[in-house]
């Protein structure tokens, strides 16, 4: 019998069975949590966290101080009041979605109230919203609108080995920001990766405290080739249907490539070679996973396969940090990345393909010992591992500055030369860049942003000579071609014309097709537009 006949009102009903159901997901992870390796040291880091300004923690793979971390402060009371989010930063979008639903999972929470996350072109926060996992060029952009980032209190920089050109810019400007805020609202930050060079960056947050966090990492067995390896697709390909018909289920396999097209190859390949293998082999699942791929196919990485499958998830280095693909036992790893770099004479920007750094490849192995003892095939000799660099080379040193320059002059630095860079930069390098923008308008003689000329262009996520010529595109009536041109060069135009080794003189052919006189640029242009007349 009840005495309140509003406790039975369909919106009664519909907050309870959602209350049930967030807490039964909360209960069912809670065990989980208590397993991982951080969760013993929970008190000793919430502490550090109250008592210094500035962390550096250096959490091995499997610690779970990506998801964990946040948690305990809000748990202990961080989150409180107005101006108390934790922004947790992330070097890649597909980690920040991925890792937010897996924490408001956690929590037992709606994704998008509590927790939420904030990427290009995609944002699930509300006004609830008390950890926000973000990328770090988002978290920049917040910057520029609110230069003292009222809302937060706390500032996770995780993945800080990765030395992207936004997270070298984000160090200065939160230590910057950290000594202008106030002592009733200060701003704290941490710094957080499982392969960090630690005393170099205490050193750059003022003599930071260093906190060790143990891992929960299962042995790795290592297997180096006998001898080079001429085409690493290919030998990827062998190693993975040798794994498959070798190995029993389950046990997924991961496997490391440079880039889109490498992977639609190789899948291509295992595809065909799938359909030769014996009637009762195990089924095959094969999963794409790369930066451009839509996140609804990127999530398909990320679910288990059905029983008496085996997943072989094909990846870019998106998949080396932060992300965690259950199931992976085996990894493939091809030995290089894709990069950008600079040519110094020259100019021009473009990707190349370079060998990866030892700590590049201690992460990539270490995603085969998640869950169980694991086995990791690098796609190279023993030696060659041996002669890699410790760590990769800060994006600063080896891009062009053109954009970092303009989004320090949006974010009103004027004296570049002088900015704490933790790797500073060549001042050649700093000079060709103002000199750029001063050819494209973008700042006066100066020194000083153009309005709104350089203001626009700084809102524009493109290199500054795409975000002019979108600009002026107007004025000569050709937006559509040049936003295909823009677009085109900014997703590695290089990959629209393939040359198989084996189809040299067809390759030429095709492309003469589409050739134009006034460069490869019309080029581009034509292919395109054939492509969406087809």
């Amino acid at each position: 019998r009840l005495s309140n006949s509003k406790a039975l009102s369909p919106n009664s009903r519909t907050t309870s069975a959602k209350f049930s159901k967030g807490k039964l997901k909360a209960l069912k992870f809670a065990a989980e949590r208590k397993k991982l390796p951080i969760y013993e040291g929970r008190q000793a880091l919430v502490q550090a966290v109250r008592d210094n300004k500035c962390l550096v923690i250096v959490g091995e793979t499997g610690s779970g101080k990506t998801t964990q971390l946040p948690q305990y402060l809000y748990e202990t009371g961080f989150c409180k009041g107005s101006g108390s989010t934790i922004a947790v930063t992330q070097p890649r979008r597909v980690a920040a979605v991925t890792v937010a639903q897996r924490v408001a999972d956690e929590m037992g929470s709606e994704l998008g109230e509590q927790v939420g996350y904030s990427v290009r072109f995609d944002d699930k926060t509300s006004r609830q919203t008390k950890i926000k996992y973000l990328t770090d060029g988002m978290l920049l952009r917040e910057a520029s609108i609110d230069p003292l980032l009222k809302r937060y209190s706390l500032v996770v920089l995780d993945e800080a080995h990765e030395r992207t050109l936004h997270t070298d810019i984000l160090f200065a400007i939160l230590k910057d920001i950290q000594k202008r805020r106030k002592k009733e609202a200060p701003l704290k930050i941490i710094a957080m990766s499982a392969t960090l060079q630690a005393e170099k960056f205490a050193g750059y947050f003022g003599g930071a405290p260093i906190l060790y966090v143990k891992g929960r990492q299962f042995p790795v067995d290592i297997m180096y080739t006998l001898e080079p390896q001429q085409d690493y697709i290919d030998a990827a390909v062998t190693t993975v249907l040798q794994i498959h018909i070798e190995k029993d289920v389950p046990g997924d396999v991961l496997v490391f490539l440079t880039g889109q097209q490498e992977i639609e190859d190789c899948q291509r390949i295992l595809e065909e070679k799938r359909s030769l293998l014996p009637a009762d082999a195990p089924g095959l699942v094969i999963c794409p996973l790369y930066a451009a791929l839509p996140a609804h196919q990127q999530l398909e990485a990320f679910k288990a396969a059905d029983r008496g499958c085996r997943k072989v998830v094909l990846a870019t280095n998106i998949a080396e940090t932060s992300v965690t693909i259950h199931g992976i036992v085996y990894v493939i790893d091809a030995g290089v990345v894709k990069v950008r770099q600079n040519h110094p004479k020259t100019g021009i920007e473009s990707l190349v393909v370079v060998p990866i750094s030892k700590a590049e490849a201690w992460q990539r192995s270490g995603r085969a010992g998640r869950v169980q003892p694991g086995t990791c095939y690098r796609l190279f000799m023993e030696a060659t591992f041996k002669d890699l660099r410790e760590t990769r080379v800060p994006e600063v040193l080896r891009t062009s500055l053109a954009s970092v320059v303009l989004q320090l002059k949006a974010l009103r630095v004027d004296d570049v030369g002088n900015f704490d860079f933790m790797s500073k930069p060549p001042r050649a390098a700093i000079m060709r860049a103002l000199e750029e923008l001063v050819a494209l308008g973008a700042i006066n003689r100066k020194g000083k942003l153009s309005e709104p000329l350089g203001r626009k262009m700084a809102e524009m996520p493109l290199a500054p000579k795409f975000s002019r010529a979108l600009l002026s595109s107007e004025k000569f009536d050709c937006v559509n071609e040049v936003l295909t041109i823009v677009s085109l060069l900014s997703s590695d135009a290089g990959g629209l014309f393939i040359t198989p080794r084996t189809k040299r003189v067809e390759a030429a052919a095709a492309r003469r097709q589409f050739a134009a006189p006034e460069g490869d640029l019309i080029t581009y242009l034509n292919v395109f537009q054939e492509y969406k007349s087809a």
